[in-house]
């Protein structure tokens, strides 16, 4: 099981609540304490709301939402709606829903359980180890949802005309919780600055506009290819050849509609097709008879990936525009795959450390790679300094840029959809090339502390003379939990002690 741990983000123990109505939603699997034991709810969980208190935690549910909560030591999962805990060999865990109740109270005393306890209407067989939990694909049928990184998302639209329109984002098409919306437009409104095809016709009376969000940013491009999903009537189609219906997107950067490889589905007079980025988007037919001799359409590239390594400086010299003058560098961790983009030539060349080949110019370490290797890295936009706690999110803009620090609780950096494993460390001459802008979340976050040495001794009292409980690495960061004579209290991995900070040489508040 994995455990996600995030770094700097405070998680208050006296109470913290997270969420209102359907909107908390864990796209990771988050590690909790609970009355100084560790609990994990696994990814794809959704709830109303979350209060963690001291020696318990409440959640709020609703017909629409549900949470597992995994105990990887076998704890007894005490719950107030007489929930089955099932007790694996590796750990005990229990789920619920609204149909369970509106509120479920759990609590945790250190008991380890065995065989199935409780008396819920669904037992979870014992023995063996439980079914690892499925992402959660957030599906609406409003023309608006949102898409999150660990589920994806699926959105249609219904017109007036009684047809459709759909897109389907794979897992890993975003980086963070993006609201997804499809807009379906008037043709003769969007034509009137987008001409179609003078041999085309537009079929229905309506071009769908998609657009993305996150926070505050609008996104566009996608790391994953989705799926584009329309339906026509009958009658729309009179006079046109079925058969070379085309679905068509709008090219800002040559102001002409480009057709998409289409499959057309005559039986379900359905059309899909896929695309990487989003736009304005229309169906199109010919008259029947008619050939379409100056049709453009989208390029399709057959390049294979260029295999990369972490760590390796990149860039693509055949991208638009400035867009191939970028160098970014790669980050490879538990089986995902990161781009960054280095900001400047004045930041490139601050990174010593990028002269791999020692010849004093970092430029010659650059690796060329195609358009089909650049999109199956996800961009990153999360950095924090060395020797720095902070988090930030970045947004360039030519050699500049704004850094907006992420202050907010481990439960919002998961909600929002934020990935632990992207975010980079870089120098202080990176992090300070980015102008500050305003902080998201203001929310407070506690003490932390941060790890300053190779390795170090998690033990079970703050004495040497304690068990030794796990060890942690120099550069990590944690929440600060308690202190004690230069002992500093934690939870890493899993597991919750002390560890000694040598007035700082060995670990150091910030």
């Amino acid at each position: 099981m994995k455990k996600i741990v995030i770094t700097i983000l405070a998680l208050l123990l006296t109470p913290t609540i997270a969420g209102a109505a359907d909107e908390l939603t864990f796209d990771a699997d988050t590690t909790l304490e609970v009355n100084g034991f560790s609990v994990t709810i696994l990814s794809g969980g959704k709830v109303d709301q979350m209060v963690v208190n001291s020696t318990n935690i409440v959640f709020s549910l609703s017909a629409n939402s549900g949470v597992t909560i995994r105990s990887s030591n076998r704890y007894q999962l005490s719950n107030n709606l007489g929930l089955d805990i099932s007790c694996g060999t590796d750990y005990s865990q229990i789920s619920a829903n609204g149909s369970d109740g509106a509120t479920l109270t759990l609590s945790v005393d250190g008991t380890i359980c065995s065989g199935t306890v409780g008396g819920g209407s669904s037992p979870t067989p014992t023995g063996g180890s439980a079914s690892p939990s499925t992402p959660t694909t957030p599906t609406t049928t409003t023309g608006q949802v949102t898409a999150t990184a660990s589920g994806g998302g699926k959105t249609t639209l219904t017109t007036s005309e009684n047809t459709t329109a759909s897109v389907s984002l794979p897992i890993g098409a975003v980086t963070a919780s993006t609201n997804i919306l499809i807009a379906a437009e008037s043709k003769d409104t969007v034509t009137g600055s987008k001409p179609a095809p003078s041999n085309r016709s537009v079929v229905g009376g309506y071009i769908y506009n998609f657009t993305g969000t996150a926070g505050t940013e609008n996104v566009s491009s996608f790391s994953k290819t989705l799926t584009l999903t329309f339906t026509y009537t009958d009658e729309q189609i009179s006079g046109l050849d079925e058969a070379n219906l085309r679905v068509f997107y709008w090219k800002e950067s040559t102001s002409q509609w480009v057709a998409l490889p289409t499959t057309v589905n005559a039986s379900t007079n359905t059309l899909t097709a896929e695309t990487d980025h989003f736009t304005y988007f229309a169906i199109m037919g010919l008259s029947e008879g008619e050939e379409d001799e100056d049709l453009v359409e989208e390029e399709s590239s057959q390049e294979e990936a260029i295999s990369v390594s972490d760590g390796d400086l990149i860039r693509n010299s055949n991208a638009e525009g400035m867009a191939q003058f970028d160098i970014y560098i790669v980050k490879l961790i538990n089986n995902k795959k990161f781009k960054r983009l280095i900001l400047s030539p004045h930041v490139f060349e601050s990174y010593e450390h990028f002269d791999k080949n020692g010849n004093g110019s970092p430029w010659d370490d650059v690796i060329e790679v195609n358009k089909t290797t650049m999109n199956d890295l996800v961009v990153s936009d999360l950095i924090r300094a060395v020797g720095d706690t902070k988090v930030y999110k970045l947004s360039a803009s030519g050699d500049g840029g704004t850094k907006q620090w992420l202050n907010m609780t481990a439960e919002k950096f998961v909600s929002d959809g934020y990935d632990a494993d992207s975010i980079y460390e870089i120098n202080a001459t990176d992090r300070d090339a980015y102008a500050a802008g305003e902080n998201i979340g203001d929310e407070g976050v506690s003490e932390t502390i941060i790890i300053n040495t190779s390795f170090l001794r998690i033990r079970s009292i703050p004495s040497t003379s304690g068990n030794v409980l796990g060890e942690v690495n120099e550069g990590d960061v944690y929440n600060l939990l308690d202190e004690e004579n230069g002992w500093y209290k934690i939870t890493a991995n899993g597991v919750t002690g002390w560890c000694y900070g040598a007035n700082g040489d060995y670990a150091s508040k910030q």
